[in-house]
C-alpha cells in the first residue's frame, strides 16, 4: 500500500510531467506559425485615389507627371528594400498602416 508521502510524490511527478509535456506541445504548435511569419513578405499599398485627389485642380501636365514619378520612385525604393508594393485598386482589404501616403511615407 502507498502511504501519504507516496501519493504526494506521485501527484508532484504527474504535475511536473504534465507541465513539461504541455510546454513541449505548445512549443511544437507555435513553431509552424512563427516560422510562417518569417516568410511573409511585407506589403505596402499605393493609394492611387488619394494621389489623384491630392492634385490641385489646376495642376499642369508637368506637375502631374512629377507627382506620379515621385510615387513611382517611392514604390521602386520600397521594392528595392524588400517590400511588395501594390496599387490600391487591387486591394480588397488592408490595415491603414500599410498604405503609403501622398508624402511617400507609410
Amino acid at each position: 500500500m502507498v502511504g501519504k508521502a507516496g501519493w504526494i510524490a506521485m501527484v508532484v511527478i504527474a504535475l511536473l510531467s504534465g507541465l513539461a509535456g504541455g510546454g513541449l506541445i505548445a512549443q511544437y504548435l507555435l513553431k509552424a506559425p512563427l516560422e510562417r511569419l518569417n516568410l511573409v513578405t511585407p506589403v505596402f499599398v499605393l493609394d492611387r485615389a488619394k494621389l489623384i485627389q491630392s492634385l490641385p485642380p489646376n495642376a499642369s501636365q508637368e506637375q502631374m507627371k512629377q507627382i506620379v514619378d515621385s510615387w513611382k520612385n517611392q514604390a521602386t525604393k520600397l521594392s528595392a528594400a524588400g517590400y511588395l508594393v501594390i496599387d490600391s485598386t487591387a486591394v480588397v482589404a488592408a490595415p491603414e498602416d500599410v498604405y503609403v501616403g501622398k508624402d511617400g511615407k507609410p
